[in-house]
């Protein structure tokens, strides 16, 4: 009994000196890092992006370039979408990765293109949606909205169908038999990849017979022009050929360059653009306006006909590209937006004939692109950097001897002129270095097909080999990574240049042993 008895008052004392031991040294639990936000917008990087795909069902990121001025641009619409979505208590998320302080991110990510956008949903690292190029907040947050909701407005009769279409300068209009499956789907699809324009669907009959409609179709209603136009939708119909109607029949016949239209210009489907460069308040504009509109209605779909007015000085930039003068005006250019280069209509007058036989000239790849330089500087070589041109481009960075990195560059460039200095002392280090050559082009001023340029500053190394081959540099813009930069390439064109030497005398003896052998 006193066993028993001694027994119980024990495990009392060792239950209660547990249950202090408890309250003295509670259990921690480790709490998540809270993600840093930025008016709105996550700061992803390596160490939070897997919690911010388990946290948040629908993120949208944008792998920000920060010395691009496309990608300052597009951050600024990003905050504005993701400030819209929280007040409107949306559970759509938008976070931000730096791309030049995520670089491992980045890669596994799998983005090259800055900058861009990819839309992840319910965690899928693997599988995200690319975007569209959206330059607008208003692009951004609608996107969104027909990704993970309706993509089109339910057009119920004919009073709302007439309403709908006259709510902005271009409206999509679907007319389907079944809204739930076959081409409706498509054209939801479709809808999905078209943020900027107004998409409404119909099975109403009434609305079918206000229209004159009768099968299933899309139809695009302009203000601007008296005549919808309709598709035709069939089994055959995809996503993209709808899309490319769409993008084509959005646009004018011609359509002026300016600020408000850039964006559409750049991104439209049609890559291949003819330019007319003249002057809005010349005597005969109405009349070479009209040759350029009628021509352009044979090309719908295949050319995009543009017009820049040379009296609008916000066109400076688009003047420089095209190396076109107020002398040379008016002037009709080509260029294919896949390659950037340029062919110039080589007839005197702009006739609607004369621009019907460039196009089919450019079409059929009978035209020559158009070659411009500068003349060769006098002392082009006598500085630390070399001043390349044109004419002498090719010579000198395709030397199998000289191992040459090169700066393209555009005068009105704030970033151009800041690094024209860091360039400078570059070419001081390696002033005196056999192989390796510093030089700078202005790419606004020469056309170098050999290299494509999608912005400025861009920069490009030779190396000294053999073979016509260019590397091109992405990292940090100081001197001493361009220093290690051309210190490395440098050493890999050496060991490249060996192994090219040693195959060429391997296929000199072998060549010799068999002219000794035929001789025998």
């Amino acid at each position: 009994m006193k066993t028993l008895l001694f027994l119980s008052v024990l495990a009392a004392v060792s239950l209660a000196a547990l249950a202090e031991n408890e309250t003295q040294t509670p259990k921690t639990t480790k709490k998540k890092e809270k993600i840093k936000e930025e008016k709105g917008v996550l700061e992803l990087k390596k160490s939070n992006f897997e919690q911010a795909l388990r946290q948040h069902k629908h993120l949208l990121v944008n792998f920000h370039a920060p010395l691009s001025g496309e990608s300052q641009s597009l951050s600024l619409e990003f905050a504005s979408a993701a400030a819209q979505l929280r007040n409107e208590s949306s559970k759509i998320r938008l976070g931000t990765i730096d791309v030049s302080k995520e670089k491992e991110l980045t890669k596994q990510l799998g983005v090259t293109d800055f900058p861009s956008l990819r839309f992840f949903i319910s965690g899928d690292r693997e599988n995200p949606v690319t975007c569209p190029a959206l330059r607008s907040a208003s692009a951004i947050v609608t996107w969104l909205k027909r990704r993970t909701g309706p993509s089109a407005v339910l057009i119920k009769d004919v009073d709302h169908a007439k309403a709908f279409v006259e709510e902005a300068e271009v409206v999509i209009v679907g007319f389907f038999k079944d809204l739930e499956k076959g081409e409706a789907q498509v054209f939801y699809e479709a809808a999905q990849d078209i943020p900027d324009l107004p998409f409404g669907v119909t099975k109403n009959k009434n609305v079918f017979s206000k229209y004159d409609i009768t099968k299933n179709a899309v139809v695009l209603f302009k203000k601007s022009e008296e005549k919808p136009v309709a598709y035709e939708m069939s089994g055959e119909v995809s996503r993209d050929s709808l899309v490319r109607f769409l993008r084509t029949f959005e646009m004018d016949l011609v359509t002026e360059y300016n600020r408000e239209t850039s964006g559409k210009i750049f991104t439209a489907l049609v890559t291949s653009h003819i330019l007319l460069f003249t002057n809005k308040t010349a005597d005969n504009f109405r009349e070479l306006h009209g040759e350029f509109q009628s021509a352009a209605v044979e090309f719908r779909g295949k050319v995009l006909f543009v017009f820049v007015d040379t009296d609008e000085t916000r066109n400076g930039r688009i003047f420089e590209v095209f190396h076109v003068r107020e002398v040379d005006t008016p002037a009709v250019r080509i260029i294919n937006l896949t390659d950037n280069v340029q062919y110039q209509m080589q007839a005197e007058e702009v006739t609607a004939h004369n621009l019907r036989t460039f196009c089919w000239t450019y079409l059929d790849g009978k035209a020559k692109p158009k070659l411009d330089s500068e003349p060769i500087p006098d002392k082009w070589d006598k500085g630390p950097v070399k001043e390349l041109v044109g004419m002498n481009f090719e010579r000198v960075v395709f030397n199998e001897d000289r191992n040459v990195f090169v700066m393209f560059y555009a005068p009105w460039s704030a970033a151009c002129k800041e690094l024209l200095s860091v360039w400078e002392q570059l070419g001081k280090v390696f002033e005196d270095h056999a192989s390796v050559v510093i030089g700078k082009i202005d790419s606004t001023a020469n056309d170098v097909h050999t290299v494509l340029l999608e912005r400025h500053p861009a920069f490009t190394f030779f190396p000294a080999t053999s073979f016509q081959r260019i590397v091109t540099y992405t990292g940090e813009r100081t001197l001493e990574a361009f220093v290690q930069f051309v210190e490395n390439q440098v050493e890999l064109a050496k060991e490249e240049k060996a192994k090219e030497d040693e195959a060429k005398r391997k296929q000199a003896i072998e060549e010799t042993e068999g002219k000794e052998k035929e001789e025998l």
